[in-house]
């Protein structure tokens, strides 16, 4: 059985969030998870090739990007994750099996294969465990805007390096689960606005598999939530961050 090095963050080691803005008196609150794609030193690059940095399995291409553009124009506040998601996925709930996955999309990965119970809790006590908590702590703040917006912020693969032949059709796509999330208004106005194929609880859907921030943070909460997914080849350039940008915030401003 395989195990982390301990403690898991050493003093060169960045904490586990990092608030970009940070203003609970604002409307606006967006988590990106998967921002990052950092490692902790002692963990190194996982074992992982460095084409497979290049893909999905270690993070969000093209939402760092997003997220704190969107929060400026929105006058929002931003929270992101800092570590790959190959290190500990913060979209997931400690129960999920793929949290920590030895193979993900396919792709092994050496320094989670075998991972003792002992590793695994400790990276959800470093890493998980206390961006959840500040996000948490955020939305209790009693200076919080009485009229709370929760965006989470994601991408997605033309299709998964698993299932190559399965061509994902959507060019973005609305998670919601909660009827108060507003989601047949916003789906409404992208399918009138865009030339766009969007999925309605797609790539996948909350109904069939919960996300963990939403289901933490959202979930309880009778806010609405949203949860966009956007195909990560169309993020490439400046330009087409600042055209999903000009989709997302007249969207936002218009329906919510």
């Amino acid at each position: 059985m395989q195990t982390d090095p301990e403690p898991l963050l050493g003093p060169n080691d960045p904490a586990p969030f990092s608030w970009i803005v940070r203003a609970p008196e604002k409307r606006f609150l967006l988590v990106n998870d998967h921002a990052g794609f950092a490692t902790p030193e002692g963990l190194g690059d996982l074992g992982l090739s460095p084409q497979h940095w290049e893909t999905h399995i270690v993070g969000d291409w093209g939402m760092e990007a997003i997220g704190r553009e969107l929060a400026s124009r929105l006058d929002g506040s931003l929270i992101e994750g800092v570590y790959s998601r190959a290190v500990l996925d913060l979209n997931r709930r400690p129960t999920d099996w793929d949290m920590a996955g030895a193979v993900l999309d396919g792709v092994e990965v050496p320094c989670n294969a075998d991972l003792s119970p002992q590793s695994y809790q400790a990276r959800i006590d470093a890493i998980h465990a206390p961006y959840h908590r500040e996000i948490e702590a955020f939305l209790e703040e009693r200076s919080g805007h009485p009229d709370r917006i929760i965006i989470h912020c994601h991408s997605f693969t033309p299709c998964l390096m698993s299932q190559p032949d399965q061509r994902r059709p959507w060019e973005i796509g609305l998670l919601h689960y909660n009827e108060t999330d507003r989601a047949a208004a916003a789906l409404d106005w992208l399918r009138r606005n865009t030339d766009y194929t969007v999925g309605d609880n797609e790539p996948y859907s909350l109904f069939e598999r919960m996300t963990g921030s939403y289901a933490l943070h959202s979930l309880p909460r009778t806010a609405p939530a949203i949860t966009f997914e956007i195909r990560q080849d169309l993020l490439t350039t400046s330009s087409a961050i600042t055209h999903w940008c000009d989709v997302l915030e007249a969207m936002i401003k218009e329906v919510f």
